[in-house]
């Protein structure tokens, strides 16, 4: 596996304008082990409301999301649809 896995506390994360301003000050550093990946996808969408977000928020979601599991962008997008079809 490349990079290091990382257990992060993400709860600090509250706004979307901290989740930017996380994505611009970390590169590929680290990502969520493989078991982390799909609860960390439900707390993310659960705590920001992603269904209500606007286009542009619901962007910067997924590429936090990116980031933190390593997943591309397709990865994500499939993880999301089905955190919303099995809620």
């Amino acid at each position: 596996m490349d990079g290091m896995v990382i257990n992060m506390d993400d709860c600090k994360l509250k706004t979307l304008t901290q989740i930017e301003e996380f994505l611009r000050g970390t590169g590929e550093l680290f990502h969520v082990s493989k078991e982390e990946r799909y609860p960390l996808v439900e707390r993310t969408l659960t705590r920001f409301g992603y269904e209500k977000l606007a286009r542009k928020e619901k962007g910067v979601i997924l590429r936090y999301l990116e980031r933190m599991t390593g997943l591309s962008r397709q990865q994500v997008t499939r993880l999301v649809h089905q955190f919303q079809e099995t809620g």
